[in-house]
């Protein structure tokens, strides 16, 4: 029973990963890069010191997305450890 139990949840934190994960992860791309292109063609922006400040965080998330999401969806929602085949990561 307990074999059973955990064998399902296994497979729905795999379903998740992969269908709540991807979403997450394409619309929060979109996002930031749009922050970027309007942070950056906007001269009122240009001219704010604060949007500066913006500019860099949204550069910053999308960092995090990449670094952080994408492999927890490799990770979890396919099975591809990346910390045993790669010398970098």
């Amino acid at each position: 029973m307990a074999t059973t139990t955990s064998s399902i949840y296994a497979s729905y934190t795999q379903q998740v990963a992969i269908y709540v994960g991807f979403p997450v992860l394409i619309a929060g791309l979109i996002g930031e890069t749009l922050n970027i292109i309007v942070f950056m063609s906007l001269h009122t922006f240009r001219q704010n010191s604060c949007a500066f400040y913006l500019l860099i965080m949204s550069c910053v998330n999308i960092g995090q997305l990449l670094s952080g999401l994408f492999p927890l969806i490799v990770m979890t929602g396919f099975g591809i450890d990346w910390t045993t085949d790669s010398l970098f990561y």
